[in-house]
């Protein structure tokens, strides 16, 4: 029994119709082929054994997916969300026209903690290999599975849906979990009512995590190398509301703040829909013990944080208040064009977090420009930054001035 690798000594076409050619090398010469009587199927890779209830259905064959590392779709990076059951185990079928052949888990196959930025769950990943072997789950639940074509590498996520973000409960620092649904093979809906909502950027992410890395040594080009999958869900745009695209990877949401119903539903047939609707209104806030700095490399006196609650910001100060409209002055700030700053409530991600966007704007506001989601000046110098937010509108503005 060997693992799925590239230099072996058979070449089988595999997915043409759905993703151009690429091939497989596998090293049996025995393969299964298809009886008189076995009913054909599309070519394709299947989740099919004792545990799974998808067998050789189309809509549960594994797709294509973005690699996180360099976002691009990866044709090679095939991934299926099914619903598996504790106990005998599946297999992942590949078929390829009158040919069948079965793929299981490696000699190097194993189960642990995911690692930064990984669901913190038990992850099952390593090499996948030509065998009757199964996969197994230790619980009844839906699972994330992946496999790479190319490296030969694979994984199987526990899937536990919430979401996260500044407006969310649980700000940046923590995921807002939903009530976790009864077990079925066709439907499930994770879901939460009446979640308060600050107003801000939030995401869909599933078991604490934002991606899990399947190799990091392929070479991409450009500098690029690895491959990683996503385990969270944003938008088609930035800067946009909850309009029901779900995108593995995407930008963050940006919502008014309100009383909301959350749900997340994963069917066997359509895959995952969620809904995000809002039931009641928060009254403005309070900003006047708010006090917010000038933080990152890019800003004279400051350094990005190594810790989220470091105090490493510039010119900390706190509003001045007129009605629902509070004001931060920063005045005479030294600008550095080789680095990035944002805004933010000092010692923390997890309320005001203002990187470029467009509020970015007054007299010189075409001097500050996106470095990755952070503000940049693009020639150094020095400014008067006044920050402003309208409690009662929800809109905020950075105005810059260059002295």
């Amino acid at each position: 029994m060997k693992d799925l690798l590239l230099k072996t000594t058979k070449t089988v076409v595999i997915l043409a119709a759905i993703f151009g050619v690429f091939v497989l090398q596998s090293c049996k010469d025995d393969e299964d082929d298809v009886t008189p009587n076995e009913t054909l199927v599309e070519d394709g890779f299947y989740v099919k054994g004792p545990s799974s209830f998808a067998d050789f259905d189309i809509k549960g064959t594994l797709s294509a997916t973005q690699n996180e590392v360099n976002k691009e779709e990866r044709a090679t990076l095939l991934e299926v969300f099914a619903a598996i059951t504790a106990g005998e185990g599946f297999n992942i079928v590949q078929v390829a026209g009158d040919v069948r052949t079965t793929w299981g888990p490696g000699a190097d196959w194993a189960s642990a903690m995911g690692g930064n930025e990984e669901p913190q769950v038990d992850i099952q990943r390593g090499d996948i290999a030509e065998t009757d072997d199964k996969f197994t789950v230790p619980a009844d639940g839906l699972y994330h599975i992946v496999i790479d074509t190319k490296t030969g590498r694979g994984a199987v996520v526990p899937v536990n849906w919430g979401f996260i973000g500044q407006s969310t409960p649980g700000g940046w620092s923590g995921d807002t979990e939903f009530d976790a649904p009864t077990f079925d093979a066709s439907s499930m809906t994770w879901s939460l009512t009446g979640v308060e909502m600050s107003g801000g950027e939030w995401k869909f992410r599933y078991s604490g995590g934002w991606k899990v890395e399947l190799d990091s040594t392929e070479d991409l080009g450009g500098g690029d190398k690895g491959v990683k999958f996503n385990t969270n869900f944003g938008n088609d745009q930035a800067g946009a509301g909850y309009t029901g695209v779900l995108k593995a990877g995407g930008d963050n949401y940006t919502d008014g703040s309100g009383v909301y119903d959350v749900s997340m539903t994963w069917t066997a047939a359509d895959g995952h829909s969620a809904v995000f609707t809002k039931t009641g209104d928060l009254p403005a806030r309070d900003y006047s013990a708010v006090e917010v700095g000038i933080v990152g490399d890019g800003a004279v006196g400051s350094v990005w944080p190594v810790n989220g609650d470091d105090k490493t910001e510039l010119a900390i100060t706190t509003p001045a208040k007129a009605g629902d409209v509070y004001t931060w002055a920063f005045n005479d700030i030294d600008l550095l064009a080789a680095g990035g700053f944002k805004l933010r409530t000092s010692g923390t991600w997890d309320d005001i977090n203002e990187g470029y966007s467009d509020a970015v704007g007054g007299p010189n506001g075409d001097d500050i420009q996106d470095a990755g989601g952070n503000m940049q000046v693009k020639a150094d110098g020095t400014y008067d930054i006044i920050f402003t937010i309208d409690a009662a509108a929800e809109t905020k503005s950075i105005a810059f001035t260059k002295k």
